[in-house]
């Protein structure tokens, strides 16, 4: 490792010094005005074939210094500032004289765009207009086969991880637009990860105003990005897309296609696919790009999509609760198949329609060993269960929307959503309970099966209105409606044998029915009436209401095969009506770079809680007022706020769950509601210039009648919890980043990040009639680099350090404390031509681990490609998983007074050959971006 790093280190250095010989300084002035212009751009090309040596941008006070020039060689420095006069001068830089002062150049101002009066060679990198940020893709070179995704990678301020999400100068990217429209939607990886890198001509990054507008927020630091991809003339009228298929070694498969047909107005993309690698067919990104599952939470501003991956190589989708493809989240090996299309069809820039379907089908057969300790005094109660089990689920998305712009004040978006799941799932565990000091306690099987059905419509309904005679005056409704009906029934047949203090068996079957139709929905208004240059006056109301229907009905066997003898023990009925509104009101306050704005907040809540169990309903009714206040500096931000929160439905449930027998709940319909003080803090640093950007978030909370849980372990290792009100509780949460790149010279880009994560919980811990206050901290530092030098070798290494650790303040209870580290390095060698060799390693150390578990793991993934075909549409890989044969799924987590570890079974060394086939888009030509020169030496 340390030659590696060694190697790494001279390869930069040597790279540095090429590229850092001759320097070019000036400054930059308008020739009317004689104030400077800050972010102009500065670049230095070739003057032979105008290929871009360089480029950088000009300081706020108009400065520039370009360094890294050439020494004796013909080049071209262009100077382009959006709404002037292009500056050009030829140059050359001698050995005896490596640094030229162009000193002041005074810019003309000129009506006329920069692409009129730029000759298409010239055309700079990058290009500031006001609040928009204008990439030239021809200036950034790709490899033939790349795509948007491999593009943005090489953009100053732009970050894409692993999972195709994209950040720009450390903000997120929201939306995606192809030539201004929501051609694919708004999911930002819908056309990253599909369309070719050679048909781009711009990209364009702009604050999502949008989103601003929703929020009824003017504060740029709480929105994201927006980028417009601008393609060349000629290519929208095709289709493109890939088809892939491999097979393995212990039977493993996999095999899928994607196509995506459009024309100007119109996009439909199809797909299909199936594996039995732990994945969905297309990962995450590709799975949401053309099946469209993520077009409801973007139209919506909602996210209902969600992605698990675990270090053991496996990945999952769900969409609303319901598994999509991939593994389940308790683990296992998953085979999973898939199909569905999406349609986008936008007619003119002020109207986009979507209509998409997708069919989902996953098979789990998982494996787990789960040891956890309860540790009080001197005395530890371990739970050790084995688990075997396997599910199938069955699932249908289907959603449709609308985003429409009648004129140019006013936005309407429009969407509704429909999921079906459909899960069978059978459990065996054998379980086994031991005391330190009393030795076993009991011994036995749990056998379960769960048929979970669950049908879920969500509809959204945003609509944005300015004012076209008063700027700063703007109106919004916003409308959300959730109709979930969940249906569980969970047939369970236990057979323990207790060995304290008495032995005895204890054999029980019962069948328990859930149903829990639930409705919830909301509707928002804001207002903004500027009442002068420094004052605004901001007004929202805001309507909830929730319907929930919980009907538990257990039934216990009368000596048959079926489950005929109602329980009413535990049996249970529970309804509940909640009502909640909220007016807040407040005058914004404008002085230079503060903005100020205290708001008042009035909060009814009525609630009506009926349960079948109790003679009368519990209802809850109470008016607070609440102060909210939030102070704006540059790019800090801080806010506050109080909240009052009604106890979650199934905490009053009276009734017992004891569908595991060794761990049971309860309800408690006498909590009370719990009052939060809130407090953030959030600071956001970017400077384009140097390409560095850093961002801080703090919030933290202070909770009386916090709901937490009263523990009970009886004598025979049987849990009990119920929930309780417990004040004096508080949270608090610390995240900070810093990135710097360097990406003016598109030879070489080199980057680092470091950043950190703090968690801190503070709360009491009820066990046994034991009352101590307990503290855990959970804090991670991570620290990445990125190189990649002429595309031919790519270097990306990641390291993390944590500690999960607890405390508490009565010596009954003993300290826990996990420590964890993870390091990624991947290795990319494009060499020779049409060869592509790949390199992952990582190692983790966990600190506790489960029994028989190793603490360090190394895991590695080795491949090698082969381009080939036309433009290298055909690609054959061959890999091999898991080469040393370490692969496992483990975990280790400590919750309240207990240390929980896992082992579950996960897919180990195994070689795959897969073929893939690109098909690109016709109406392109060949050389686009100059990576085409990429192998000629």
């Amino acid at each position: 490792m340390r030659k590696i790093i060694s190697l790494i280190c001279l390869l930069l250095m040597l790279c540095i010094y090429s590229f850092s010989q001759g320097t070019l300084t000036g400054k930059i002035m308008d020739s009317s005005t004689k104030k400077p212009l800050g972010y102009a751009t500065i670049t230095v090309f070739k003057s032979a074939d105008t290929a871009i040596i360089t480029y950088r941008l000009s300081t706020p006070e108009g400065t520039f210094k370009v360094p890294g020039l050439p020494l004796n060689y013909a080049c071209r420095v262009v100077i382009s500032y959006s709404g002037y006069s292009v500056y050009r001068k030829e140059f050359s830089l001698p050995t005896d004289q490596p640094s030229i002062d162009l000193g002041t150049i005074y810019m003309t101002p000129d009506a006329k765009s920069l692409d009129e009066v730029l000759v298409i060679a010239e055309r700079p990198p990058v290009v500031i207009k006001k609040d928009t940020i204008e990439f030239n893709a021809s200036a950034f070179k790709t490899l033939p086969n790349a795509l948007v995704e491999d593009l943005l990678k090489k953009l100053p301020g732009v970050q894409v991880d692993r999972d195709g999400n994209i950040t720009v100068n450390g903000k997120p990217v929201n939306r995606i637009l192809v030539d201004g429209k929501t051609f694919f939607g708004d999911d930002p990886k819908m056309a990253t990860r599909n369309l070719p890198a050679n048909v781009i001509d711009k990209v364009q990054v702009t604050d999502d105003k949008e989103e601003m507008l929703r929020n009824g927020d003017d504060n740029l630091n709480n929105v994201g990005k927006v980028v417009n991809i601008t393609l060349k003339k000629g290519v929208k009228k095709g289709w493109f897309g890939k088809v892939y298929g491999g097979g393995g070694t212990d039977h493993l498969y996999e095999a899928g296609a994607i196509a995506n047909i459009y024309r100007d107005t119109l996009q439909v993309s199809v797909l299909g696919y199936m594996n039995n690698l732990n994945k969905p067919g297309f990962s995450y990104s590709e799975l949401l790009q053309a099946g469209g599952l993520d077009r409801a939470r973007s139209n919506s501003s909602s996210s209902n999509t969600s992605i698990w991956n675990s270090s053991s190589g496996g990945s999952s989708v769900s969409i609303n609760g319901v598994n999509f493809g991939g593994l389940q989240g308790g683990g296992g090996i998953a085979t999973s198949k898939g199909a569905g299309f999406n349609l986008n069809h936008s007619p003119s820039s002020k109207r986009s329609f979507f209509l998409q379907y997708f069919r989902g089908n996953v098979q789990v057969d998982r494996q787990s060993v789960t040891d956890t300790k309860l540790f009080n005094n001197d005395t530890t109660v371990s739970n050790n269960t084995r688990l075997l089990g396997n599910a199938i689920t069955n699932s249908h998305n289907m959603a449709i929307g609308a985003r429409l712009k009648p004129d140019s004040v006013t936005n309407i978006l429009i969407n509704a959503n429909y999921t079906i799941g459909l899960t069978d799932e059978d459990r065996t565990s054998f379980i086994n309970t031991i005391n330190n000091k009393l030795g076993q306690l009991s011994d036995g099987n749990l056998l379960q099966n769960s048929l979970a059905t669950t049908r879920y419509y969500r509809h959204a309904f945003s609509y944005t209105r300015l004012s076209k005679t008063k700027k700063g005056r703007r109106f919004s409704i916003n409308h959300n409606l959730d109709i979930n009906n969940r249906f569980n029934d969970i047939t369970t047949e236990t057979g323990i044998s207790f060995f304290y203090p008495t032995r005895f068996d204890s054999v029980n079957a019962q069948l328990r029915n859930e149903r829990v139709p639930r409705t919830d929905g909301n509707l928002v208004i804001n207002y903004s009436e500027p009442l002068g240059k420094k004052f605004t006056l901001r007004a929202g109301a805001r309507y909830e209401l929730g319907l929930i229907h919980n009907r538990i009905v257990t039934f216990n066997k009368n000596g048959g095969p079926e489950f005929d003898v109602p329980n009413t023990l535990l049996s249970s009925e529970f309804k509940r009506v909640s009502n909640k509104i909220m007016l807040t009101s407040g005058v914004e306050f404008k002085w230079k770079s503060w903005t100020i704005t205290p708001f008042v907040r009035v909060l009814s809540q009525f609630v009506n809680n009926d349960l079948a169990s109790l003679p009368s309903p519990i209802k809850q009714k109470q008016t607070n007022l609440l102060p909210v206040m939030s102070v704006v500096y540059k790019q800090l931000n801080i806010s506050y706020n109080k909240d009052i929160a009604l106890p979650f439905y199934s905490y009053l449930i009276p009734v017992t769950d004891n569908t595991n027998p060794y761990y049971i709940s309860k309800g408690n319909p006498n909590l009370l509601s719990s009052e939060r003080h809130n407090i953030s803090v959030n600071y956001y640093f970017n400077d384009p210039k140097r390409l560095l950007n850093a961002s801080v978030y703090a919030n933290g909370a202070f909770v009386n009648n916090d709901i937490i849980q009263s523990i009970n372990i009886d004598d025979k290792g049987v849990q009990t919890t119920m929930p309780v009100n417990a004040d004096g509780s508080s949270n608090f949460y610390l995240n900070f980043n810093v990135r710097k790149e360097y990406k003016k010279n598109t030879r070489f880009i080199f980057s680092w990040n470091v950043g950190n994560n703090l968690n801190y919980n503070h709360n009491r811990l009820l066990y046994n009639n034991e009352s101590s206050w307990q503290s855990t901290f959970n804090f991670s530092n991570w620290a990445g680099v990125n190189l990649n030098w002429n595309d031919k070798f790519e270097w990306n290494v990641n390291y993390s350090l944590g500690n999960n650790f607890t405390s508490y303040t009565s010596a009954a209870f003993k300290k826990l404390n996990i420590k964890y580290q993870w390091l990624e390095n991947e290795l990319i060698l494009r060499w020779p031509k049409h060869i592509i060799l790949e390199s992952q390693v990582s190692y983790s150390y966990t600190s506790n681990v489960a029994p028989g578990t190793p603490k360090n793991i190394i895991r590695w993934n080795g491949a090698v490609n082969f381009t080939m075909l036309k433009n290298e549409a055909g690609v054959l890989k061959l890999s091999m998983f898991d080469i040393l044969d370490q692969n496992q799924n483990s975990s280790s987590y400590a919750y309240r007074n207990q240390l929980t570890t896992s082992i579950t079974n996960a897919l180990t060394r195994y070689f795959m050959a897969t073929f893939t086939y690109n098909v690109r888009p016709a109406g392109v030509k060949k050389k686009v971006g100059g990576r085409e020169r990429l192998f000629m030496f």
